[in-house]
C-alpha cells in the first residue's frame, strides 16, 4: 500500500550543463504516504530519467571526497537492503514460530509502523538538538540496528510476549522513519544534481538485489532450522544478521564527509527562492488558496483505500503459513512473484502515464487493486496465488506510480508541511482502524479458514466502494516525472511499502496529445 514520505517544497528541475552541484539543498517537508519513509532508498521500484547519461567529463570533475560520499552511500543502500529482507519482513512469522497466534502476526506487521510514524513529528526538532541531519541519521540507523537485539534474545529463550514484540518492532519502524526528513535533506548536499537520476536508479537496484537476495536466504535458512528442528535459532540468526548488517549501513553512513554548517546556511538562503520556483513550476496553489476540493478528495480516497487494504492485509502471512500450512519455501516464492512483477512493471506503465496522463494510470490501478484481495478466496492452489501474486504487483504498481505522480503536484508548495503533516496523521488513523477491525473480526470469527476468506471478501468489497470517492475527485492534469523508489519493507499483499526519493525526481516531457 501506498506508504509515508517526505516532500520537499522545491522542485527539482535538470541542472544546467555547466557545472556539478555538489551541494544543492532544499527545504524539507514531510511528505506522507500510507507508509512513512525511512532515511534509505532501499529496494525499491526505479523509474530512471529519460536523459542522457551524464558525460565522463562531467563525472570527472567531481571532488574526490564526494565520489567517496557516493561508495558510502552505495554502501549503505546495499546493506540496508540485506537488513529489510532478513529482518522485518519475517516479524509476523516469527510471532507465529513463537505461538503468539495468528491474529498477533497480523498486527505485528501493522501496528509498530503506525506507532513509529509518530516519530517523524519530532525528527526535525531532534536533528536541530544534534546540530547536523548526518548526526540524527547515523543514531536512528545504530538504535535500529540494536532493536534486533532482543530480537535474537528472545528468539534463542523461546518467548517474548505481544506487548513486548509490539514495543521492539514499534522502535525499529520509530528509528527508521524518524530519519527520512533528514537523510532526504542530506542527500541533497551529498549527491550532484547532474547525476542524480542515475545514481539513485543504480543504488536502488543494488538495494533490491540485496534485499531479494536477503529474503530468499532467509527463508531457506529458516526452511532448514524447521526441517532439524532448530526453527527459533534460525530466526535468532537471521535476526543477529540483520543488525549486523544495518550496523555496517550506520558505519556507512557515519563514514561520509560532509560540511555540518552546509545545510542551515543553504536553508537559510535559499527557502523563498525555491518555494516561489516550486509553486510556479508546479502549477501549485498559492497560499492564499490552500488544497484544491480535488485534492482533497483525493487525499479522501487515498485514506479510505489504506484503510480498506487493512482490514485484510496483514493476515496474509498467517494465512499462508498458518491456514494453508505452506513452508518457508512456498511463502518465499509467492512474496517473490509479487515483488519482481512489480518491479519490472514500472518501465511500462512510465510509458503509458507518458502518453495517456497520471489520472488513468491511477484509475488502472485504482480498478485493478479491487478484485486482488478476493482471488485469494477462489482457490488455495499454488499455481492459482501465483498468477494472483503477479497481477497483485502489477496493479499495485501502476497505482503506487499514479498516486506519486498525482499527490505530488496537489499540495500547494508552500503549505506541504501543514498539510502532509495532516494528511499523514489520517492515513496513520486508517492504517490503525483498518488493522484493529481486521483482528477483531477475524477473533470473532474464531482465526478459521473461512474467517480469512471473510476478511479478503471485505478488504475486495471496501476498495470497490471507494472507488465512488476518486470518481467525484476532478483530477487534473499533471507533469510527468521520473523518479526512484525505496522499499522499506516486504509484504504477501502488496509486495513492498515503499517511498519515493524526492531527490530524484525530473520532471520528463509529456506525450498526452500535450496535456501534461
Amino acid at each position: 500500500m501506498p506508504n509515508a514520505f517526505e516532500a520537499r517544497a522545491t522542485t527539482l528541475r535538470p541542472p544546467a550543463r555547466s557545472s556539478v552541484v555538489v551541494n544543492s539543498s532544499a527545504n524539507q517537508d514531510s511528505f506522507a504516504k500510507p507508509f512513512m519513509q525511512s532515511e534509505n532508498d532501499s529496494l525499491g521500484d526505479t523509474l530512471q530519467a529519460r536523459e542522457p547519461s551524464v558525460p565522463a567529463r562531467r563525472l570527472g570533475s567531481i571532488p574526490q571526497t564526494t565520489r567517496q560520499n557516493l561508495k558510502q552511500s552505495m554502501g549503505d543502500g546495499a546493506n540496508f537492503g540485506a537488513m529489510v529482507g532478513l529482518g522485518e519482513s519475517y516479524l509476523p512469522a516469527f510471532a507465529l514460530a513463537l505461538g503468539l497466534g495468528e491474529t498477533s502476526a497480523g498486527l505485528v506487521a501493522s501496528l509498530p509502523v503506525v506507532a513509529g510514524g509518530g516519530m517523524q513529528l519530532v525528527s526535525l526538532r531532534a536533528m536541530r538538538w544534534l546540530g547536523t541531519e548526518q548526526r540524527w541519521v547515523v543514531l536512528c540507523a545504530s538504535i535500529q540496528a540494536l532493536a534486533f537485539l532482543p530480537l535474537v534474545i528472545a528468539a534463542l529463550s523461546g518467548f517474548i510476549g505481544l506487548p513486548g514484540l509490539l514495543l521492539v518492532a514499534s522502535i525499529y519502524w520509530g528509528a527508521g522513519l524518524a530519519s527520512g526528513p533528514a537523510w532526504n535533506t542530506w542527500m541533497e548536499t551529498v549527491v550532484p544534481s547532474q547525476i542524480r537520476a542515475g545514481y539513485f536508479s543504480n543504488r536502488t537496484r543494488l538495494q533490491q538485489l540485496a534485499t531479494l537476495i536477503a529474503f530468499v536466504g532467509g527463508g531457506a535458512l529458516l526452511q532448514t532450522a524447521q526441517n532439524q528442528g532448530w526453527l527459533l535459532t534460525g530466526f535468532a540468526s537471521i535476526f543477529l544478521l540483520a543488525a549486523i548488517f544495518r550496523s555496517i549501513s550506520a558505519a556507512c553512513l557515519a563514514l561520509h564527509r560532509t560540511n555540518p554548517r552546509l545545510t542551515s546556511r543553504q536553508s537559510s538562503t535559499g527557502d523563498s527562492r525555491r518555494l516561489t520556483t516550486s509553486a510556479a513550476a508546479s502549477g501549485a496553489t498559492s497560499s492564499t488558496q490552500g488544497i484544491s476540493k480535488s485534492g482533497k478528495r483525493l487525499l479522501v480516497y487515498l485514506v479510505a483505500v489504506q484503510a480498506c487494504v487493512q482490514v485484510s492485509g496483514p493476515f496474509f502471512a498467517p494465512y499462508m503459513l498458518k491456514q494453508l500450512g505452506m513452508d518457508y519455501y512456498q511463502f518465499v516464492f509467492l512474496v517473490a512473484v509479487a515483488f519482481l512483477s512489480r518491479v519490472l512493471a514500472l518501465a511500462m506503465w512510465t510509458r503509458i502515464a507518458s502518453h495517456f496522463g497520471a489520472s488513468t494510470l491511477l484509475w488502472i490501478g485504482a480498478i485493478g487493486l479491487v478484485p486482488l484481495s478476493a482471488m485469494w478466496t477462489v482457490s488455495a492452489n499454488i499455481w492459482w496465488l501465483m498468477i494472483a501474486q503477479f497481477f497483485s504487483g502489477i496493479a499495485w504498481a501502476a497505482y503506487e506510480l499514479g498516486f506519486f505522480l498525482l499527490f505530488f503536484e496537489t499540495l500547494p508548495a508552500n503549505q506541504r508541511t501543514k498539510l502532509l503533516t495532516l494528511y499523514n496523521f489520517a492515513n496513520t488513523l486508517a492504517m490503525f482502524a483498518g488493522a484493529t477491525l481486521g483482528a477483531v473480526l477475524l477473533n470473532s470469527l474464531g482465526c478459521t479458514l473461512n474467517a480469512y476468506l471473510v476478511l479478503f471478501g471485505l478488504s475486495s468489497c471496501g476498495r470497490a466502494v471507494a472507488l465512488i470517492l476518486l470518481l467525484r475527485a476532478d483530477l487534473k492534469p499533471v507533469p510527468i516525472r521520473t523518479l526512484a523508489v525505496r522499499v522499506l519493507g516486504i509484504r504477501p499483499a502488496t509486495a513492498t511499502l515503499d517511498v519515493p526519493i524526492l531527490p530524484s525526481l525530473l520532471r520528463i516531457r509529456a506525450k498526452a496529445n500535450g496535456r501534461e
